[in-house]
């Protein structure tokens, strides 16, 4: 604008040199050409006249330039506040406020306005509320409920989280609820059964036949502060024992190489105990997982991969089994347990190492499991009392080994040691599953009131499954066994049974099971079995998880 000031000056300076120079020269000689000269000043300053105007465009022209270009800044700011703000929450970091803070002081350094700053804040807030809703709907999209759920990878047993439902995500954290439910009838038989221990003695049978809403889990989860920080809680039932237990646990990812964590969990000493719940054949587990299997505790644990299909699990706990023991009833005798898992082929082994090929494997999947869980077991009540005693550890004729007379008459065993080791493989190939593991146990260190006869207790068992999906996505046809070798006796099952997925996801199914069993040492109100049953044992009932 200064420039062409200049310029025009300079040319109106040069035409009236010109002009004067002309005028003396022609004044003495031709005095008719004073008018002519006058009419040409008159059209220079009209030219300036021009000039002027043109300048003023000009400078009208670059003040609206000015105006825009400040208006596209703030834009500009304004869209990459917004996709810094996408770029750290998809990575999962969030953004401390005492930045935003910081941010603020250096827009007033750079000399905006308090009017331009509020303009940009407010163009920024919207943004970011609109992505944060185009985020958390993506987050929580319903069509992705029937995908069967991952769940979360550090939970070895039933208290594992399904997809859920996100109620509520902010800067500070996130909610999501989810649930798991099994209602069934079982019917045990015949109604009328006797049997005998090891030392001859009689023992009480009694079969059921009933309906229950079976198993309900309440479960929240989500994170604190840091998408690193994870939390999970439960509420867990069971309706056959009228048995309620509320827990959780805290977490720290610390990416794959380890997730650490405190509180509730299982001991990974079995294959249904690494977090594949409830994506079995049937709802429960079969008749040697659940003989030999440890329980759920309260301490520290972590997963993680040594390399990248290789997977590590390992708790310290209180006891081999917490539910319902208080904390005045816990020794000072800590339990662990740890399990080695290896995926040598496609890495996976489906959802949560689900049980059952309903993913259609293209690929052959193969698993290798190997545990170990160690636990020095006290009876937690009093010689003489019969209520309030540890259930865990049974002998192969279902006694307990802490009920009194359990190994020799009027002898009550008052401390245990047990020890299990289980290894198991399986595969996975269009459809079909084959799975089998192999357990060892010793219970020893026996501490009684009186004389036993024997210092330790060795079994030893196995169980073989088979699933084929006869119709993909829809129906599920599978069959077992399962072995006990045990010091007090033997016992066997064979089994058969359907799947049937209404709604072609994992989530949610119609199963119907019949297995035949000789002597069952398991004895418990929440399984299939009852201590020493021989016979049929029937039941159909339906499980989903959301």
């Amino acid at each position: 604008m200064i420039r062409a000031s200049i310029r025009s000056t300079f040319a109106l300076s040069i035409a009236m040199t010109n002009v004067v120079i002309a005028q003396e020269s022609n004044h003495a000689s031709d005095p008719n050409n004073t008018p002519n000269a006058i009419q040409a000043v008159d059209q220079l300053i009209e030219q300036n006249h021009r000039l002027e105007e043109q300048n003023q465009q000009i400078e009208k022209q670059n003040q609206e330039l000015g105006k825009q270009n400040q208006q596209l800044m703030e834009q500009i700011k304004a869209l990459r506040g917004a996709v810094t703000q996408d770029t750290n929450v998809s990575k999962q970091t969030a953004e401390p406020a005492s930045a935003q803070a910081t941010g603020e002081t250096k827009a007033e350094q750079t000399g905006q306005s308090s009017s331009q700053k509020q303009s940009t804040q407010s163009s920024t807030q919207n943004q970011t509320a609109q992505w944060s809703s185009q985020k958390q709907n993506k987050a929580d999209d319903k069509t992705q409920l029937p995908q069967a759920s991952e769940g979360n990878p550090v939970i070895f047993g039933e208290f594992n989280p399904g997809r859920g439902f996100t109620v509520g995500r902010g800067e500070h954290g996130e909610l999501n609820l989810s649930g798991y439910m099994a209602a069934r009838f079982l019917d045990q038989m015949p109604a009328d059964q006797t049997a005998f221990d090891h030392l001859g003695r009689p023992i009480q049978v009694t079969p059921r036949k009933d309906f229950q809403f079976h198993r309900v889990m309440l479960f929240s989860q989500g994170w604190l502060f840091s998408p690193k920080f994870q939390y999970s809680t439960f509420l867990w039932t069971v309706q056959d024992t009228n048995q309620v237990a509320v827990g959780g646990a805290l977490y720290y990812n610390f990416g794959k190489i380890m997730t650490l964590g405190l509180g509730w969990n299982a001991y990974p000493g079995t294959q249904s105990l690494q977090g594949s719940h409830p994506y079995w054949e049937s709802y429960d587990r079969v008749m040697a997982d659940e003989f030999f299997r440890p329980y759920f505790s309260q301490g520290v644990f972590a997963k993680g991969n040594l390399l990248p299909k290789l997977e590590y699990r390992w708790m310290f706990g209180n006891n081999n089994s917490n539910l319902d023991v208080p904390a005045v009833k816990l020794d000072r005798d800590l339990s662990a347990g740890a399990a080695l898992t290896w995926y040598p082929t496609t890495g996976e082994f489906g959802p949560r190492g689900a049980f059952g090929d309903y993913e259609n494997h293209q690929n052959l999947a193969t698993r290798f499991n190997l545990a170990y869980t160690y636990s020095p077991e006290d009876r937690q009540a009093a010689v003489g009392t019969s209520s309030g005693i540890n259930t865990t550890l049974r002998l192969s004729d279902s006694l307990n080994v802490f009920d009194t007379g359990a190994l020799a008459p009027g002898v009550t065993v008052e401390r245990a040691h047990y020890q299990m080791v289980s290894a198991g493989a399986g595969v996975k190939y269009h459809g079909l599953w084959i799975q089998g593991e192999g357990y060892g146990r010793l219970l020893d260190h026996f501490i009684a009131n009186g004389k036993l006869p024997v210092n330790e207790v060795r079994d030893s068992g196995f169980y073989i499954q088979v699933a084929g999906m006869i119709v993909p996505k829809r129906f599920e046809l599978y069959g077992g066994t399962s072995y006990i070798f045990g010091q007090y006796g033997n016992s066997k099952e064979f089994i058969g049974g359907t799947n049937y997925y209404p709604w072609n996801t994992r989530n949610i199914r119609l199963n119907t099971q019949l297995i035949s069993a000789d002597h069952s040492p398991v004895n418990s109100t929440f399984g299939f079995y009852v201590g020493h049953q021989t016979g049929p044992i029937f039941s159909i009932g339906m499980t989903a998880l959301y």
